[in-house]
């Protein structure tokens, strides 16, 4: 590809260019490590990195041409405004917009997203029909899973990967889409044919600074449909939608909705309910525990039945899918101690509400709980989650989620503000230990919800130290060493 195809694309935010227009490039990066003979270079600052510092290096591994934010000296390149949106238009250019060759669905929401998707990705399959997702716990590229440190991957690797799925005859492209990719312009030039809103509630003020600005980035994705795309979004947001001019399909409790949810009915087995439709009155009945999983549901069933799917054949599929790895998580082996466990990913206020009142319903014994919080994020909503946990929970074991750097005594201390008084809490800093000491205290019949890590493989301490550490693997491990210590965590 040469310059000159790209720069008329680029032209919105181009300064300056300094380089033949002629030239020719075959590869395309904007990570340090990832790069060929005859690259296009796009220099990024992040928090903690930058690497116009690196353009030495760079070049010698390849690059023949820089995008950049500031001036180099001694290499070819084009300065923008911002590289982020650079990458974005480039990637776009480079790959041929794939994203017209595929049904596209991005989703976004405070929580819900990696159910919606992986459930949208299942009843694909059920339907057979082949494609990819991109999200938190896994990304399956045409069958080629793999895992990433981050929600939405940046701009390069999202338009490659649908690439690759229309190169392999793939038919869509199911992902998450986070406020911070949002923020940062790593979807910007994806068009959707299907956007789905779970939620809004707080999470991220950190990076966002305040909630409004928090709420614009999620809602941001609605300028991203393509000309005949479809918002399907939770009723309670309608309100909050500026732009009026797209397709909106409406779900919820709300009798005003599209598709209104009717008497959830929650055992251990899953959950069943009503679902009123444009097409008639269904019910629809999942593994999935959890009351708020039938608003996941529901996002998906409106989705693919807007877009031309038989909502009879879509439901019906929905009731092999079994959920996703470290999301309301049952460890079927602590049902040899007498007792139910929980992994789950909660980490915000809402969503640690949500699984606890959930969970009650279905729980004749006691909730415990075991919770805390990550490092170099919100800490407003620290105490927040004390108060919510020891309100819903019988007990609450406070320990340590990722730190991140920070001193992990502190993030407790944090949450403590909020714990109510006269409720059993208890602090243990050690994770396993926390884990440990809440199956020793469980009786028969109670129920054990460990929260905020979900499906992750390691515990982050700082950006030099991590440890694996999995809930799911940690917890089993401590089941089978007490059940072979003839040891009881029941009376």
């Amino acid at each position: 590809m040469k310059i000159k195809e790209i720069l008329k694309a680029l032209s919105s935010v181009v300064l300056k260019v300094n380089c033949d227009e002629e030239m020719e490039f075959d590869y395309i990066s904007s990570n340090s490590k990832d790069i060929k003979e005859n690259s296009l270079f796009i220099c990024r600052k992040g928090f903690n990195f930058d690497s116009h510092k690196l353009v030495d290096d760079i070049s010698e591994k390849g690059a023949k041409v820089f995008v950049v934010e500031e001036e180099i000296k001694d290499y070819p390149y084009i300065l923008v405004v911002d590289s982020r949106i650079a990458e974005s238009i480039i990637s776009d250019i480079f790959f041929n917009k794939p994203y017209e060759k595929l049904i596209t669905f991005g989703v976004t929401g405070t929580n819900g997203k990696t159910t919606t998707v992986h459930l949208f990705h299942h009843i694909m399959h059920e339907l057979g029909i082949k494609g990819s997702i991109s999200g938190t716990v896994m990304n399956d590229i045409m069958g080629d899973k793999f895992y990433h440190h981050n929600t939405t991957p940046g701009a390069i690797e999202i338009t490659k990967n649908m690439y690759k799925t229309v190169r392999e005859n793939g038919k869509y492209y199911a992902m998450e889409v986070s406020s911070h990719a949002l923020s940062q312009y790593r979807v910007e030039s994806i068009k959707y044919d299907i956007v789905g809103i779970t939620n809004i509630t707080r999470d991220h003020l950190d990076f966002h600074q305040t909630f409004e600005n928090y709420k614009k980035a999620k809602l941001h994705i609605l300028n991203l449909l393509k000309p005949n795309g479809i918002a399907v979004i939770n009723h309670k947001l309608l309100k909050d939608i500026p732009n009026k001019n797209i397709k909106i399909i409406t779900f919820g409790i709300d009798n005003d909705s599209d598709y209104v949810i009717h008497e959830i009915n929650s055992n251990w087995s899953g959950i069943y309910f009503r679902l009123e439709t444009p097409y008639g009155e269904k019910k629809v009945a999942s593994q999935l525990l959890g009351d708020f999983n039938a608003f996941n549901i529901t996002l998906v069933i409106a989705a693919l039945s807007e877009i031309g799917y038989d909502i009879d054949e879509v439901i019906s599929s929905i009731s092999t899918f079994r959920g996703v790895d470290g999301r309301l998580e049952v460890i079927s082996e602590a049902k040899k101690l007498g007792i139910e466990i929980i992994i789950d990913f909660a980490h915000t206020p809402d969503a640690l509400e949500k699984v606890i009142l959930s969970l009650r319903k279905i729980t004749k014994g006691r909730i415990i709980t075991v919770f805390g919080a990550g490092g170099q994020s919100d800490i407003g909503k620290r105490p927040i989650m004390g108060k919510i946990v020891s309100k819903y929970s019988d007990i609450s074991i406070i320990t340590t989620d990722d730190p991140r750097g920070e001193d992990p005594e502190e993030i407790i201390k944090d949450i403590e503000m909020g714990i109510v008084p006269g409720s059993l809490s208890l602090s243990i800093i050690d994770r396993k230990e926390a884990i440990d000491t809440a199956i020793t205290l469980a009786n028969r019949g109670d129920v054990i919800l460990i929260a905020g890590r979900g499906h992750e493989p390691y515990q982050v301490f700082n950006e030099n130290y991590k440890v694996p550490f999995k809930d799911r693997d940690v917890t089993i491990d401590i089941i089978y060493k007490k059940i072979n210590k003839g040891e009881k965590t029941f009376k």
